[in-house]
């Protein structure tokens, strides 16, 4: 498969072919884009902008989501343990809606489970098992 790639002055140099120092001198500062998207088994995307590569990679919305700020708004976390984060009273956070926290001295004191009602968190009670 050949690649050409056009340079924004009109010149066109086929892969493998060596342009001479010349042809590059005249031209400045090029942009070169690739005129057909390189196929996923050649090791491309098949696409000519990164939305479309995203899509054609399979990759959803949380591929553009930065590390430290993922939001998970659908589907489910299985087969895995979740450790929810832990703070004595003075440094917990903002009792955001739904957020769930454990609580060093939480409860006269004493550890707890914490969830936040969008003003403050309200104890969860512990020590009893779960039950039908």
């Amino acid at each position: 498969m050949a690649i050409t790639a056009s340079v924004t002055r009109g010149f066109t140099y086929a892969t493998g072919v060596e342009p001479s120092a010349a042809n590059l001198n005249e031209l400045g500062e090029p942009t070169v884009t690739v005129a057909t998207p390189i196929a996923i088994g050649n090791g491309g995307t098949n696409a000519t902008t990164a939305s479309a590569a995203r899509t054609n990679l399979g990759l959803g919305t949380i591929a553009t989501q930065a590390a430290n700020n993922v939001a998970v708004t659908g589907g489910a976390v299985s087969g895995t343990a979740l450790t929810v984060q832990s703070f004595d009273v003075a440094g917990a956070p903002a009792a955001t809606l739904g957020r769930i926290i454990h609580v060093t001295n939480g409860d006269g004191g004493n550890e707890c489970m914490a969830i936040g009602d969008g003003s403050y968190f309200r104890v969860i009670a512990m020590g009893s098992t779960i039950s039908t």
